[in-house]
């Protein structure tokens, strides 16, 4: 059969719930609100039912009792014969409610498209039909992804990551991430076995879509309800009963090829919740008849991962405990799939019309960077005083000493510190700094190759499949860091980076530099060097100067993930209000702009050629009534290329006009969605100097909402009484090459 590809893109159609009444009357009718919400589809439940059976035996796990006001107790049946339509639902689960009218959209419109083409999409699989598999391939992983989030379970995962999240914003929540799941399934090696052949068959549970993971039992902490082992995870396997006679399993393929040798614990090799992923439709093992003894054990981890309920056509199913004795880590070996998995992996490519390629490994890498940037993996942990594996540049014991490997940053690739160590070195080399050289005979042969080669280093080490989650230094008790929220540059670096180190251990701030393969040939350093010259310029001098605090692990630069991650940046885009984005600068920025726009301006006069200053300083003249002499004008002239010479953060050379397409000025800072993220994820507190972003923070909108914690007011108020004395002046002296001798920078 010949290979099919599948691109699957991020959700980009979400539901939008308007406060508007949810009933409108037509000639005198008013519509019936669905209070019923079924978060197991009937059309789903009917593919366990038996010939001619109408009813499916359901289990109540945890049976609830209640006492009445008389005193007697009212239990909840342990087991019971339901029809579809009264099991596995919740009145009000999706039911939202704007004052006293009640919106049923996201049951009718939302899940119904869900449910229809998700119901084709299973019998499609179930039927072993490759054409239709092929066509409604998106909607089958569509349709797990939305039956993952929309239960019971589902929903109290997502409450679990906020703090009193309302109804309605976790219906919001539940749709902005109900696509997360299928770019790394869709990558898995793809199984289904049969019980055809078998008196036993699958149950159905409350939370369908079952994750296994051998070395995460139920009773594991990770597990504790409602917890489930990530899919990001190496060994862990999705387990979906297609109906009572099909389950299909995904596997990770890296644990599918060596599940001995596998490091179970670790994030499978590019472990992403967005983006793209290209993946063959025909791939997919299926043929395999599993014995009695096999299906009551995956019975068994449908049952362990369920919230409340399952159920099965005959009751007896519903009790695989007391059959299945295997030990957990032993019912992975009938989910590893026993075929052979040449239809799985390898490299695809893809031409386009318009000449160009796409390129996919198979872990859904875009690219071969991951080579360059890989580094010998260690194979056992390091002494507590050596080196950390993750490449922090501190000890073990103070670094990921104490976290599994899945909470560690990865051990495989470069690190954060590691790429800007091997940019900053590969600044020097290029700029041939040497014992003898002096900052002001590097600018001079400052060079539009110059600036390629570094720019093209730069975005070799940060591709655009990069996976910064995987390199971000982890949340720890043992060490406290700070993100900068706002601009870094050369001209305030001593004040908004430099000045805070005295009073943290670690400090994470945006990258000056941004991703050449991200944009347009005409802002491109690499394609147009010489608009980003004296840009490209400022930021080797920010590179250098924070070198000896990035070597010792102290300042992290990250990217921009908006400069090279598209699903990211659409996300965040998703969720910005395009009005909030357009308010006023507060006056400290306006401020500190017109203070920037004017160096701007002053740096690029004093870098014309001595004719054209001269007629620039007549103009000027004439608009004061003022009268110079020529001798006059050439002592401003000299004057201004002496402080031209003086100024390490300028070119020497005249700048670019317009018929040259001019320069181009990047200023570079975290927005403040982007800075929350890292910061979650970093376990870093945010600060900033910008009144615009403590504006920003502290407001109160739609979507975010400020709220102290009452239990840590009294270590706010003691904050806020803090002085934090930033030094007049933080920069070095100069810049140490290699060598130990230094390259003058004037301070």
């Amino acid at each position: 059969m010949a290979a099919f590809s599948w691109r699957l893109p991020r959700a980009d159609n979400r539901l939008h719930l308007h406060q508007s009444p949810a009933c409108v009357r037509y000639g005198g009718m008013q519509p019936q609100i669905t209070r019923n919400n079924h978060y197991v589809p009937k059309w789903y439940q009917r593919g366990f039912l038996s010939r001619k059976q109408h009813k499916l035996h359901v289990l109540n796990l945890n049976p609830a009792c209640t006492t009445l006001p008389n005193g007697k107790e009212l239990r909840e049946p342990e087991l019971e014969s339901l029809g579809p339509k009264l099991a596995f639902k919740e009145f009000d689960l999706y039911t939202t409610r704007f004052g006293q009218a009640l919106n049923d959209e996201i049951e009718r419109f939302l899940f119904g498209e869900i449910d229809t083409r998700g119901a084709a999409a299973v019998r499609a699989w179930i039927a072993g039909d490759m054409v239709q598999i092929h066509h409604r391939f998106r909607d089958f992983f569509e349709y797990l992804d939305a039956q993952k989030l929309r239960t019971p379970k589902g929903l109290d995962s997502i409450l679990r990551h906020y703090n009193g999240l309302p109804h309605l914003e976790l219906m919001l929540q539940m749709q902005a991430l109900r696509q997360m799941h299928a770019t790394m399934w869709s990558e898995c090696v793809r199984e289904i076995v049969s019980a055809t052949k078998s008196t036993v068959k699958f149950i159905v549970s409350d939370h369908p879509i079952t994750i296994y993971h051998p070395d995460l039992p139920p009773d594991a902490p990770v597990c504790e309800y409602p917890g489930d082992p990530g899919i990001e995870l190496v060994g862990s396997q999705t387990v979906f009963a297609l109906d009572q006679n099909h389950c299909l399993i995904l596997t990770n393929l890296e644990y599918a090829e060596d599940p001995k040798g596998a490091s179970t614990l670790s994030r499978r090799t590019n472990a992403r919740f967005r983006g793209f992923s290209t993946a063959r439709t025909d791939a997919l093992i299926s043929g395999r008849q599993l014995t009695e003894d096999e299906v009551m054990a995956i019975n068994h981890v449908l049952k362990a991962r369920a919230r409340k309920y399952v159920a099965a056509s005959d009751p007896r199913w519903l009790y695989p405990e007391k059959r299945c004795r295997l030990p957990w880590r032993d019912v992975g070996t009938i989910l590893l799939p026993t075929e052979n998995l040449w239809r799985f992996g390898g490299e695809i490519f893809i031409g386009h019309n318009d000449g160009t390629t796409s390129y996919s490994d198979k872990f859904g890498r875009t690219s071969k960077a991951h080579e360059a940037l890989a580094k010998k993996t260690l194979s056992e942990d390091p002494a507590p005083e050596a080196a950390c594996g993750c490449g922090s540049g501190i000890p073990f014991m103070d670094c990921c000493s104490g976290a599994p490997p899945h909470e560690r940053p990865t051990w495989k690739a470069l690190s954060i510190r590691e790429r800007n160590l091997t940019l900053c070195r590969a600044i020097r080399g290029i700029l041939e700094m040497t014992e003898k050289s002096t900052w002001l005979d590097v600018r001079c042969k400052f060079s539009d190759d110059h600036v390629r080669r570094i720019n093209d280093l730069f975005a070799g080490l940060w591709p655009e499949d990069t996976q910064l989650t995987e390199l971000l230094p982890r949340p720890q008790n043992k060490r406290s860091r700070g993100l900068y929220l706002g601009i870094v540059d050369a001209r305030n670096l001593h004040r908004n980076v430099l000045g805070l180190l005295p009073y943290v251990d670690e400090l994470v701030a945006v990258h000056p530099f941004i991703n050449a393969h991200a944009v347009r040939p005409e802002f491109s350093p690499i394609k147009s060097p010489a608009k980003f010259k004296e840009q490209t310029l400022r930021n080797a001098v920010v590179m250098l100067l924070l070198e000896s605090e990035i070597a010792s692990g102290r300042i992290h630069l990250v990217p921009d993930p908006l400069d090279y991650d598209i699903g990211f940046r659409e996300e965040i885009l998703g969720i910005i209000d395009s009005d909030e984005e357009r308010g006023e600068l507060g006056p400290v920025d306006k401020e500190e702009a017109h203070q920037f726009a004017n160096d701007e301006h002053m740096r690029t006069i004093k870098r014309l050629p001595a004719k054209e200053l001269k007629a620039y300083l007549r103009r000027c003249a004439e608009d004061t009534a003022e009268a110079f002499s020529d001798k006059d004008l050439g002592s401003v002239v000299d004057f201004w290329k002496r402080e031209l010479e003086e100024d390490h953060l300028s070119l020497l050379d005249p700048p670019a006009t317009s018929e040259e397409g001019g320069e181009l000025r990047t200023l570079k800072g975290f927005g403040r969605e982007t800075g929350l993220f890292i910061a979650s994820l970093t376990g870093s507190f945010v600060y900033t100097t910008s009144d615009t972003h403590w504006e920003r923070l502290h407001r109160t909108d739609g979507v975010h909402h400020y709220s102290p914690d009452p239990a840590s007011s009294g270590i706010v108020h003691g904050l806020s009484e803090v002085v934090v004395e930033v030094p007049a002046n933080a920069f070095n002296d100069g810049i140490d090459p290699p060598n130990g001798k230094r390259a003058v920078i004037p301070s």
